[in-house]
């Protein structure tokens, strides 16, 4: 008779190992390397969200040199909104490539938001001093309470948004971007 309960239990906990499998493989985005590849667009949805389809959350934030920036000053460009920190081994390394894309499209296709998890920070000032050091041009947002890295989702880093001239997602990317695949993005995103 004790066999029946520990089957049972057992059962159970399969199923609910299972279930939590499963939903763990809904929430992974399917292309993890999508940057090492080339970009194609998606279709507008009508939605807000983070989705790819869907219109991108509105936010506004305070810059690195003081201003305020909000998403929406950017709609007709095409924008990379990259979430990262200094002490993120995978961001130091993107960030000279995008440095180099920046440089290439400036002020044309393509804008590059790099939002600084600044609450994870020590300081500013050490944002400030790293910004320096790698000649960063593009525009340094600081996240200083968290609340934007958490309507986007930014939980591993870097995670990058790719945003079309409309304000549509396209594609959204755990990991660092890579200079052909940001590139391919400008050239190919409406």
């Amino acid at each position: 008779m004790k066999i029946k309960p520990f089957i049972i239990v057992l059962i159970l906990v399969g199923l609910i190992g299972l279930a939590l499998w499963t939903s763990r493989q809904e929430a992974e985005p399917k292309d993890r390397n999508a940057s090492k590849g080339t970009f194609s667009t998606v279709e507008e949805n009508g939605r807000t969200g983070l989705k790819p389809g869907n219109k991108v959350p509105d936010f506004t934030i305070t810059a690195l040199n003081g201003e305020k920036v909000s998403i929406k000053d950017y709609r007709g460009k095409k924008v990379i909104l990259n979430f990262w920190a200094t002490w993120c081994p995978p961001c130091r390394k993107e960030m000279p490539d995008m440095q180099k894309v920046f440089n290439q499209y400036e002020g044309m296709k393509l804008e590059i938001l790099a939002v600084n998890l600044r609450y994870t920070e020590k300081s500013t000032d050490s944002v400030s001093e790293f910004v320096k050091e790698r000649k960063a041009a593009f525009p340094i947002l600081l996240d200083t309470d968290g609340t934007v890295s958490k309507k986007f989702q930014a939980v591993s880093l870097p995670t990058s948004y790719l945003i079309d001239s409309k304000g549509i997602i396209q594609k959204k990317i755990i990991g660092p971007l890579s200079q052909n695949f940001m590139i391919d993005f400008a050239e190919k995103a409406k």
